[in-house]
């Protein structure tokens, strides 16, 4: 599994809201590069802006296929990652979202066969798999986990969009980690936006999180732990 080494690197910064602009998005890049978080996420016909903000550091592009519901077909999804990847070796993380509905239908041959084929073209850069907690029971959640288990190229499973019904829990995370165990990392997002809560939710399992409120998070971590590299 990837390994944390500075409470930065716990952040994939977001600026997902359907009024973000191209002004406030360069503002937003240029804050989360000098932060120096493990990525940077902005509305998607932007993101070649990040990957020229991030050529030559270790700062990765990050991009989302079938966001924010999975609805899409598997092949759709697919040109989605195709394109993404083409935008530049900057470009070292894809979030996958899960089809939502088929999930909710108990669906697990079509979730299994959409993940497996499409975390197989994402061999090289980083997978992670948005089963959108907010929507699934406990059996649901422990279902779609065991499944992403048997998955090689899947190295995250992420808690949702933060465009859910709710925001992530504690309990969330702890189911996730029951079933992955040390073999999946897992990626809070939805609703994180302290401090606070980050030390909660990695208590619980948690190991890298996607927040709109990264840059403000880690400022209160270097106020409140002058010194410190990381939580852990």
């Amino acid at each position: 599994m990837e390994r944390i080494d500075k409470f930065s690197k716990r952040f994939d910064s977001t600026l997902l809201k359907a009024t973000a602009t191209i002004k406030e998005s360069e503002v937003f890049i240029d804050d989360s590069v000098s932060c120096d978080f493990r990525a940077i996420v902005v509305p998607w016909y932007l993101m070649d802006r990040v990957v020229k903000k991030v050529r030559g550091t270790d700062i990765s592009a990050a991009c989302g296929s079938g966001f924010p519901f999975g609805f899409e077909t598997t092949e759709t999804k697919a040109y989605m990652i195709r394109e993404s990847l083409r935008l530049g070796p900057e470009v070292r993380d894809i979030d996958i979202t899960a089809n939502i509905s088929a999930m909710k239908s108990g669906d697990w041959d079509y979730f299994e066969r959409e993940v497996s084929y499409l975390s197989g073209l994402l061999k090289d850069v980083t997978c992670k798999v948005i089963i959108e907690v907010s929507y699934l029971d406990t059996v649901e959640i422990e279902k779609a986990c065991s499944i992403l288990m048997k998955l090689p190229h899947v190295d995250f499973v992420k808690t949702g969009t933060g465009y859910g019904s709710r925001p992530t829990t504690l309990e969330d995370v702890r189911i996730i980690k029951r079933v992955v165990g040390d073999e999946k990392g897992i990626k809070v997002s939805g609703g994180v936006k302290s401090l606070s809560q980050v030390e909660d939710f990695i208590a619980a399992g948690a190991d890298i999180f996607g927040s709109s409120n990264a840059v403000a998070i880690y400022r209160e971590f270097t106020e409140k732990y002058p010194g410190r590299t990381d939580l852990a």
